[in-house]
């Protein structure tokens, strides 16, 4: 029985260990895994998306888009008139009637005539303004018109805010590489300063070799020093327009592994459907709305009020009813016409300033115009060259490489000098890293190139 009893309290150990040591396994494996995540480097589709929802500016677009459609409201209601409720008390220093009477009603019980000194007023009001030279209707027009330009405002911000977080993307990942390539650089300079210096001292190389080497291993490393600051530099922009601190790692793009292909058209069939010539049309539309509305200053308004209240007030020590609450009903209704016929030209002057600034706005669509086929004419040249650049560069890369392995067998075997071989190994590394900017060239210009064409979110 006792052998029983210890093999059972045994197996019931041995399952809770068990299960505490797959906690524990499960447990590290989950930390593992969300270290694995957290460390994960962000894609350019992340970041982009992470602007768009983190970017100040963007969300400060969005409260602008509410603000014009609440104007669109305000203009509307505005047509309707307002309903006001007020009331009173006037203290008089002699008795006053609670309503205007007439002749009648005062020969017909003058000593029933409620008087007071203390006149209490409570009533609505109500004032409509039925005519205003179309000035109200145009204040609405205007109004939609500055909703529609809030949300191509939008547009244009978000797509600005795309390109931005591309190019800084992309040139960062430039930066990276040449980092890269300039700390292999400088490792190799090291080492053949390190190689050099000890021929120096066994007496086959001269001197000034030695020098050459330390000189150009000096300006490795400044050239490196500099494209680190650059890089935190850059880093520091794109964590500020992610709105994030700090900046996670970023994935490299994937290089291009066919070849690229120059562009054979100027876009300029896309020109009519751009938001940015859209926002100037609108622009053009809303100031020849303000100089109509402007005009309606010309015209006569017409407004028509009306109320309806109770004045009610203890009657005086001359009445014979004194102290006794009274109360009178008192209504109006009624149509107002101003009309301002001569004010020195002050309307006047505002009708043309109107008018010019109309004018102004049309001479800004022309120039937007004129500035998009510039762009896009720029865009698509930017794009070529840097397909060429491509091509060349790498061109230039395997003859450099060739050319650097040829020198450092001449080198070595005492065929060559140390300028040689330095010069070679820097034509290397000027290639490799123009090779490598020109490949991050070609996707920038391209990004430029769907910015102007505003096909950011539908890449």
């Amino acid at each position: 029985m006792k052998t029983k009893q210890l093999s059972a309290v045994r197996a019931r150990d041995w399952a809770v260990a068990r299960n505490v040591f797959l906690i524990v396994v499960c447990g590290a494996l989950l930390i593992a895994a969300g270290q694995v995540a957290s460390a994960r480097a962000m894609t350019l589709e992340e970041c982009v998306a992470l602007a768009l929802e983190n970017n100040p500016d963007i969300r400060k677009q969005q409260v602008n888009m509410e603000l014009a459609l609440e104007g669109v409201s305000e203009q509307k209601a505005l047509n309707f008139g307002k309903l006001d409720v007020i009331a009173g008390y006037t203290r008089y220093n002699l008795p006053r009637t609670l309503a205007p009477l007439t002749p009648g009603s005062i020969f017909g019980d003058p000593a029933g005539v409620p008087t007071t000194e203390d006149l209490f007023a409570a009533g609505v009001v109500y004032e409509v303004t039925l005519f205003t030279g179309f000035a109200r209707t145009r204040a609405v027009e205007i109004s939609a018109l500055e909703k529609e330009m809030a949300g191509a405002a939008y547009k244009l911000s978000r797509e600005q805010l795309i390109y931005n977080v591309r190019a800084l993307y992309v040139n960062i990942l430039s930066l990276q590489a040449q980092e890269r390539a300039q700390h292999t650089y400088v490792e190799a300079l090291e080492r053949l300063a390190a190689d050099v210096a000890r021929e120096v001292r066994l007496g086959s190389k001269a001197r000034v070799d030695q020098l050459k080497a330390e000189t150009d291993l000096a300006n490795g490393r400044s050239r490196l020093t500099q494209l680190v600051g650059n890089i935190a530099i850059l880093k520091s922009s794109l964590a500020t327009l992610l709105n994030v601190d700090p900046l996670p790692e970023l994935e490299d793009i994937a290089p291009r592994t066919g070849e690229l292909v120059p562009l054979d058209t100027d876009y300029q069939d896309r020109l009519g459907n751009l938001e940015r010539l859209r926002a100037a049309r609108l622009a053009v539309e809303k100031n020849a709305k303000a100089a109509e509305k402007s005009e309606g200053a010309l015209y006569p308004r017409v407004v028509f009020n009306s109320s309806y209240g109770q004045n009610f007030g203890p009657n005086d020590d001359s009445n014979l009813n004194s102290g006794d609450w009274e109360k009178q009903e008192v209504w109006q209704a009624g149509l107002n016409l101003r009309w301002s016929i001569f004010d020195f030209g002050s309307t006047r002057s505002r009708v043309r300033k109107a008018r010019l600034l109309e004018q102004q706005s049309r001479y800004e669509l022309r120039k937007t115009e004129l500035e998009l086929k510039r762009s896009l004419q720029e865009a698509v040249t930017k794009v070529n060259l840097a397909v060429a650049d491509y091509d060349s560069a790498r061109q230039e890369l395997a003859m450099t490489r060739e050319t650097e392995s040829v020198e450092q067998v001449r080198y070595d075997k005492g065929a060559a000098d140390i300028n040689d071989l330095l010069y070679a190994k820097a034509r290397h590394q000027l290639a490799r890293s123009r090779f490598v900017s020109a490949g991050y060239n070609y996707h920038a210009a391209r990004f430029y190139l769907e910015y102007l064409l505003e096909q950011g979110e539908n890449r």
